[in-house]
């Protein structure tokens, strides 16, 4: 018999690194969601329309997870390569998102466009919550797999 041990203090930290953010859902919007890119893409543009308080805390979880190289400011994010199975609930998508980075002490602004951000999420149909995570290796991304 395997036995598995993990170190407490690990977990912590690993969950500590993601971004999560949790939505409530209304009956109607999990009727709409489907396994169908229209749908998927039009369900993430619903959820995380401009200017909304769902928006501005995607915003803000983006901003931290770009922190490391600056200041910054996400100045436009689009979804893409959404995928959602329904009899999981489960799901990820891409953020494609342009940052200007701000460094104060040298009055300096950097615009990096097309940077990216790996997301999963799960769909609790009881509840009516789906829960966003960012990746958990935000410290160790690459552009490798985009060339």
């Amino acid at each position: 018999m395997f036995r598995i041990s993990f170190n407490p203090a690990f977990v912590f930290k690993f969950v500590l690194m993601m971004n999560s953010l949790q939505i409530k859902l209304n009956k109607g919007q999990l009727d709409e969601l489907k396994n169908e890119p229209a749908s998927l893409l039009s369900f993430l543009n619903v959820m995380f329309e401009p200017l909304s308080a769902n928006y501005e805390q995607l915003k803000h979880a983006l901003e931290r997870e770009f922190r490391p190289e600056g200041s910054p400011e996400v100045t436009r994010l689009n979804f893409d390569r959404i995928k959602f199975d329904q009899n999981t609930g489960q799901g990820s998508f891409r953020i494609v998102l342009d940052v200007n980075y701000s460094f104060g002490c040298e009055d300096v602004v950097t615009y990096k466009k097309d940077q990216t951000s790996e997301w999963t999420f799960l769909v609790d149909h009881t509840l009516l919550i789906v829960s966003f995570y960012s990746s958990p290796f935000i410290d160790s991304r690459s552009t490798a797999d985009e060339f």
